[in-house]
């Protein structure tokens, strides 16, 4: 029964350790949140101003990779907010595309890779 509560024990302590960093990581990322957020309240109301429209939802990855070789280091809120999408939009096209079109650095920037062009769709940017 004690490897079962040193297992345990394991256990607790990464689970601890890992919501930790979590924590940590919500609160760097906090002030992006308030920036994307307020450029969601200013994009809207000038849709308003406009006549309707809202807030784009799809993006593709190539897109992405345009607005990262023009802003070389962003991080994703950033990307989101530059391209007026939601966050959560970001992240599965620099993970899906890691290895070949991003460079995610640690600390949460990202660049895009050389070359990565030639990974482009016939598609364009959409």
């Amino acid at each position: 029964m004690s490897d079962s509560n040193d297992v345990q024990e394991g256990l607790d302590a990464l689970r601890q350790n890992l919501t930790a960093q979590i924590d940590r990581i919500d609160e760097e990322l906090q002030p992006y949140d308030d920036l994307v957020q307020a450029r969601k309240q200013a994009t809207e109301a000038l849709a308003a101003l406009e006549g309707g429209g809202s807030l784009k939802k799809r993006v593709s990855w190539e897109a992405i990779a345009v607005y990262v070789a023009e802003h070389p280091g962003s991080k994703p809120a950033e990307i989101a907010a530059g391209l007026e999408i939601p966050v959560k939009n970001v992240y599965p096209h620099l993970d899906r595309n890691r290895d070949t079109v991003f460079d995610k650095h640690e600390d949460g920037r990202v660049d895009v890779k050389d070359g990565w062009e030639k990974h482009r769709r016939d598609l364009g940017d959409r």
